[in-house]
């Protein structure tokens, strides 16, 4: 007859056994893994989660909208593919350029706060823009009168720089003009070139016969005529 102190002490070999054997399968376990299996488990383990590699494939910069192919300054209008300010050159504008389609960098506005910065204080009155044979370059007029000194400030169109400031004592009585008022470029080019169209070889606005006019200088192959455009009324004439 077995005793209950021999069933524990049976009970207790039955349950050492089974925690050593336990224990050895859970060492050669860990020593699979950290052997050969250590390698596989990691790269799964980046595979599945999003690594670096699954990233590339699934939204990485080289795919999905990176710099390099979806929006970048190098491939999609940046300074260096536009031709901004800073690439511009006279030599991308000469005399048979169509201002119409592409005028140089520096604006009307531009060249008169550029003169208003030289001259100072005065009485704006004539604002042109037309191609300098002799310093082969598209050249801004700016016409200012100063008490008795009118001034004519020579800006370069592609650089913005200042070419000259050329002055004379005058008793004439010059009338303000403005850029927008009573009539815009756009507004005025627009008629001129109902009544003579062509490309566009220059152009300027100026008090001159009495009244405020825009004229612009219309070529049509070798054929160039001036169009006339009064500011105030919109009446347009072709010489």
């Amino acid at each position: 007859m077995t005793t209950r102190r021999g069933l524990w002490s049976k009970a207790a070999l039955v349950a050492t056994s089974g925690i050593l054997a336990v224990g050895a399968v859970g060492c050669s376990s860990d020593s699979d893994d950290s052997g050969g299996g250590a390698d596989d488990g990691a790269s799964t383990t980046q595979s599945d989660a999003g690594g670096d590699e699954g990233m590339s494939g699934a939204s990485g910069s080289s795919d999905s909208g990176g710099a390099s192919d979806s929006g970048g300054a190098s491939d999609s209008g940046g300074a260096s593919d536009a031709g901004g300010d800073t690439s511009a050159s006279a030599d991308d504008y000469g005399p048979d350029t169509d201002l119409r389609t592409d005028a140089p960098p520096v604006q009307a506005e531009d060249a008169v706060e550029t003169a208003q910065g030289e001259v100072g204080d005065g009485t704006l009155h004539a604002v042109e823009l037309d191609y300098d044979e002799s310093d082969s370059a598209w050249q801004w007029d700016v016409k200012i009168l100063a008490g008795t000194t009118d001034h004519k400030v020579v800006i370069d169109a592609v650089t913005g720089e200042v070419v000259a400031d050329e002055s004379e004592t005058t008793d004439d009585q010059e009338k303000a003009i403005d850029l927008n008022d009573p009539m815009t470029y756009d507004d005025a080019l627009k008629a001129a070139t109902a009544e003579r169209d062509g490309e566009l070889r220059g152009w300027k606005l100026e008090y001159d016969d009495g009244m405020i006019q825009y004229q612009f200088d219309i070529a049509d192959g070798a054929d160039e005529q001036e169009a006339t455009v009064d500011a105030e009324t919109g009446d347009v004439t072709v010489d």
